[in-house]
This record gives C-alpha cells, structure tokens and sequence, in this order.
C-alpha cells in the first residue's frame, strides 16, 4: 500500500553535512540530468541504497545511479506518476516491494505544479526508520529537485548550451539561473495563459541515458575489417557457436513470436513477454540455441526501443538444452557480444521436466542464479518435489498448470489449488501468471483471489518478434 508524505512547514530539519551538494555549481560546469542525480544521492539520508534514478513524466529512464532496472520497478513508476499526477500537493510516495525493498519517489514539478518527472529511491526496508520520509523532503533536497524541474521544463531546452552536440541536454549555471528566473516568471503568469505542462521532456534534446541492458558491450570492430571473435577459456560445440545456417536450420523457417503477460491490478499493462519459436523442425536443442541468438541479437539492434522501459523475455528449454552446461556458457557470450543485461532474459522450465531431471534442473538454476537470469516454472501445479526449487533467488515466476485454473470455476479443490499457489508465491515473493485464460469469468476470479499476471488469445494475441519495435514507438 503506497503512502503519501505533506510538507511539514513547522518541522525543523537538520541539514546534512554534505549539503553542499546543492551549491550552485560553476559557470562552466554543465548542469545535467546525471549531475544533478549524483547530487541527489549525496544529499539524501543515510539509507542502504539500492539505486537512484529520475524520470521524465513518460516514465523515461533519464539516469540511473547503479545496477538495472526491471518491470517490477518499472511498473511502479508509473504507478507513482499516476498518483503523484492526480495528487499535487503529494511531496513524497512510498511503495514498498515484496523482495524486502521500498521506493520512494519525489515529484519533480513545474513552476504550476504540473508533474514533469520524478526520481526513484530502491532502498532496504529495514532501513528506512522513523523520520526518514520527512528528510526527504529537506530543504537540500527540495532545492535539488528544484534544478532537476527547471531542466525538464520548456525554457531549459531554449536556454540549453547552442554548441551542444544534440545528445546531450547540460546548462551552465547563468543559464540555469535564467532558466530558473524564466521558470518564476511563469507561475506569477495570468491563469488564462498556457501553463507548463508535462509535455515539457518532448521539446529536450536526447539525454545521456545509462544503458540499462547494457551488461558489457563488445568492442568495436577495426573500421573496414570483421569484429573481433575473443576465444573463451571453454570451446563451445558447433551446436553452441554455429550460424543457423551451420545449424541445419533455415532462418526462414522460424518465425519468433511473442505473447505479453497481461497484468492483471494495475492497468493490463507488462513489459514482461514469452517468446514462442514457430517451426516445422524438430532439432529442439539446435532450435533452443537459434532463438537465443535470434533473440538476443534483436534486441542488441533495437536497444533504443527497451533503454527507458525495462523489458524481460522468456522461452521454454528442451530436455537436451537443460543437461548441456555449455548452454549458459553460450548464454553468457551472447548477452555480452549483443550489451545485454542479464535480468532480460528468462528461462521457463516445464514442473514435469523438474521432477524428472531434478538434479539437473537444480544445477541450472544454480548457475542462472550466478549468471544473474531469471527462471520460470512452466505448468507448476504444487508438486511437492519441486517446492524446494522455490527458494532460489533465480525462481521470479510460476505459471499455473492451465488444468487447475480451467478447472477452478467449478472445482472446489482446483480452486484451493490456485488460491494456495497464488498465497504461497507471495510470501516467497515470486509472482504468479494463469496461462491459456480464454473466459472472462476465469479472468475476473483470477484477479480477485490476487494473481499477477495471464496470458490467452482472449487477452492479447501473439505479435512477430518484429513487430515489437514500431509498437514501441507508438
């Protein structure tokens, strides 16, 4: 349950020693979006930080302190700009996460209080004791967010730097205080006038955005000559390093479509997509490693399209995939040569293949775990065997054996069934997705018994993996 903080103009705050974090800087230092972050940072109370991050009023990542960002967080940013938005007089929210972290956001508003950003704090929980909220909103730090609004406002890109390159947005500090003299200006303006709104980041020229899939990108190939291929310590087989073509498979044969997880509380809207292989082979090793790679190199091509919304995709593993290690080795060179993240990328293992091949599937998640993706337990239905899996920090989601839950609707104990997984889940805090929901009764008794996600032609048809980027940019 999120919580909403007032100003307390009677309430004496004590300025912390490294206040001088919001000193106007330098004429010929540049104010920027990742300056004045690190500002932030320095001045905020002492917290066991996770990360630090602003925002346009789109939800845009503009800067990032550290680590990487997912959906979870994602969708709570734009929870906060949707309540923060309705709420101006809001100068504080709180949201706290299952996984024992909290976020707090501050709004970044115009001179008529309209939302033009926000900032994310990530902290540990347990560190946020009594009176940090209130020294959120200290004065040095109000003074911050201040700066942080004049650059998002109109008159910022108006004022900007004129030899600017185009991709960076940086004031001088006269040109800020013009920005900021412009910016007063407006709010003694008539009511009747136009009034700055958050549409303000449109009109800005591209900011320097951290790369939040970016895990570690390759080198540059020599201008004229092939990229360099560095040799791993461990040789992959050919079936770990070949072309499709070397494969045995024809590119033109697969075709990579994805299906969203539909969120079920909070507006329908996901960042979270199952990728499905459709193709007449049946080389499901061979086939396991080409949508890797297909996958992967997509989205290294189409970063611009993820950067500001931080987006993950999974795809089902064959038997063969599971019992080769050089699998996560390939799995490692890929997101490395594309500068991919390894958060992005999921892993869904069917709960009859973890029975099956329980040490084997322990192992893998071992090594997921260390690799840093995620896993997902396909058709899970609570089958004793595969509950100690469960405690991995990789396990991030389960998905509803479809059985259960098209049962639920008229079976007693399939329905305690869900409601125990949906219940049992959240206390380790995994979530959980429904598969194949075609009915909108399922779907209502879905959300109301607390299910995350659903997937289902009825809720969302399967799109080419291609078709991902124009939809974005729409």
């Amino acid at each position: 349950m999120g919580k909403s903080l007032q100003p307390q103009n009677a309430m004496a705050v004590r300025t912390p020693a490294n206040s001088q974090v919001t000193a106007a800087p330098a004429a010929s230092e540049p104010v920027t979006a990742e300056s004045l972050g690190w500002q932030l940072r320095a001045a905020l109370p002492p917290l066991r930080l996770h990360s630090v991050s602003l925002y346009d009023h789109k939800a845009n990542v503009l800067w990032l302190s550290e680590g990487a960002l997912g959906p979870d967080e994602h969708g709570l940013v734009v929870e906060a700009l949707e309540r923060l938005s309705a709420a101006t007089s809001q100068h504080c929210y709180e949201n706290s996460l299952e996984d024992g972290r909290v976020a707090i956001f501050l709004p970044v508003r115009a001179p008529k209080r309209d939302l033009v950003g926000l900032a994310m704090i990530l902290a540990d929980i347990k560190s946020v004791g009594d009176g940090v909220l209130e020294r959120m909103v200290s004065p040095p730090v109000r003074a911050i967010m201040q700066r942080v609004a004049v650059l998002l406002s109109p008159m910022a890109g108006r004022v900007a730097s004129t030899d600017s390159t185009g991709l960076t947005l940086e004031l001088t500090a006269n040109r800020l205080a013009m920005a900021e003299r412009m910016a007063a200006a407006m709010s003694t303006a008539p009511a009747g006038k136009p009034r700055v709104t958050s549409s303000a980041a449109e009109s800005l020229p591209a900011h320097p955005v951290k790369d939040i899939l970016e895990l570690e990108l390759a080198p540059d190939p020599p201008p004229g000559g092939p990229a360099a291929t560095g040799k791993s310590r461990t040789q992959p087989s050919p079936a770990m390093t070949g072309t499709s073509r070397s494969l045995g498979l024809d590119p033109a044969s697969v075709i990579l479509e994805v299906q969203p997880f539909v969120k079920l509380r909070a507006g329908g809207r996901s960042r979270r997509f199952e990728v499905l292989a459709r193709t007449p082979l049946r080389d499901s090793a061979a086939l396991d490693v080409l949508t890797l790679q297909r996958l992967l190199s997509w989205l290294g091509a189409h970063r611009a399209a993820w950067n500001a919304e931080p987006t993950s995709f999974t795809f089902n593993l064959s038997i063969s995939t599971l019992e080769d290690e050089r699998f996560l080795q390939h799995v490692a060179a890929c997101l490395k040569s594309n500068g991919i993240a390894a958060e992005t990328l999921g892993f869904e293992i069917a709960e009859p293949l973890c029975v099956q091949r329980r040490a084997q599937v322990e192992h893998f998640i071992a090594l997921c775990e260390q690799l840093g993706c995620f896993v997902v337990i396909d058709d899970f239905s609570f089958d004793s065997a595969v509950l100690p899996l469960l405690r991995s920090k990789a396990l991030r989601l389960v998905k509803i054996d479809p059985k259960l839950t098209s049962a639920a609707i008229r079976d007693k104990l399939a329905q305690a069934t869900v409601v125990a997984i949906v219940q049992a889940v959240k206390v380790l805090g995994i979530h959980c997705s429904a598969k194949r929901i075609e009915s909108q009764g399922s779907l209502q008794w879905l959300t109301a018994v607390g299910c995350d996600f659903a997937q289902g032609t009825a809720l969302a048809q399967l799109q080419p993996l291609e078709a991902l980027a124009s939809a974005q940019a729409t």
